[in-house]
């Protein structure tokens, strides 16, 4: 009886793991409610992030981060990684020493800070917009890429173009089973974890 009943435990949290959490409806509902303030947050964003660097930064439930930065070699247009960690305080972040990765040019917090001219407050501003656009993550860039919530292992965002999306990028965005096009300046997006149906939900 015990094994069979952390069996339908297992069973369960798998479940919810793939499946439960927020719709495509509430993805809509947020956006209906808050497009000002998205659009602000990435006006913000966008104004932080130096000429030359992409970042993705994303706010978890345990007042963590996940923070991804990179460059472009202007040289050779290529995008060079600087720093990718998982799951960090920003506030309080020590640096763990990582020999054998050579993936990304530095693991230090500070010298990042240094490069894109960001504070311990500018994490507080960004968390304070993206909770005032009831998100939880964004991506710097034209369109900016900002997310609203997790489902499982993936995540339903926003693509949000400042100007009306061409003809040709909407028969992309119309063509593809990870973004439906929701207006001439929004497509919705979802991106799957490592497991799990690559197909927008509730479509």
């Amino acid at each position: 009886m015990q094994k069979n009943k952390w069996i339908l435990i297992s069973v369960f949290a798998l479940f919810c793991l793939l499946g439960c959490g927020p719709t495509k409806q509430d993805l809509i509902d947020n956006l209906n409610a808050n497009e000002q303030q998205i659009r602000e947050l990435k006006s913000f964003f966008n104004s932080i992030v130096p000429e030359g660097y992409i970042v993705r930064i994303e706010f978890n439930r345990r007042k963590t981060i996940d923070l991804f930065v990179s460059y472009i070699d202007e040289e050779k247009g290529w995008i060079i990684p600087l720093f990718r960690e998982w799951r960090i305080n920003p506030y309080n972040y020590k640096e763990i020493p990582h020999i054998w990765d050579s993936s990304t040019e530095t693991k230090s917090l500070e010298l990042v800070k240094q490069r894109l001219g960001w504070t311990i407050d500018t994490f507080r501003e960004i968390k304070a917009m993206l909770d005032n656009a009831n998100c939880i993550s964004i991506r710097s860039g034209e369109p900016a890429q900002i997310g609203f919530a997790r489902r499982g292992m993936g995540k339903f965002s926003y693509l949000i173009f400042d100007k009306p999306i061409s003809d040709e990028l909407k028969d992309r965005f119309n063509n593809c089973y990870t973004t439906i096009l929701y207006s001439d300046k929004v497509v919705l997006l979802w991106g799957t974890g490592a497991i799990g149906s690559m197909r927008f939900p509730d479509r």
